[in-house]
């Protein structure tokens, strides 16, 4: 059995990106992958969750900073990505994650 702490952590990458970047960033979604998965993070004061958001709601709600967060899984050359999109004042977050 191995010991936890030496399982290595998945691939992650932080940024934030300004508005071209976060266009840029969806257009990469429609022609580049496979989305399996779009889940909108609602919070108070914000819009209530989707039953089935498409890239192009979720877009829109970080845009308009109506959701407090949107997470996209989806296949990309050979493996699933997870990537968590958070407004803030100065652009959006984008954390992603490998596996």
């Amino acid at each position: 059995m191995s010991n936890p702490d030496d399982l290595p952590l998945p691939d992650m990458t932080d940024a934030v990106l300004g508005a071209e970047e976060l266009a840029a960033l969806f257009r990469d979604y429609r022609a580049c992958t496979s989305v399996v998965q779009i889940q909108v993070k609602s919070g108070r004061g914000l819009v209530a969750p989707h039953a089935s958001p498409t890239l192009n709601d979720a877009e829109e709600l970080l845009r308009s900073r109506q959701a407090r967060g949107v997470q996209l899984r989806y296949e990309f050359g050979g493996c699933e990505w997870c990537d968590t999109l958070m407004p803030l004042e100065s652009g959006v977050r984008l954390v992603r994650v490998k596996g």
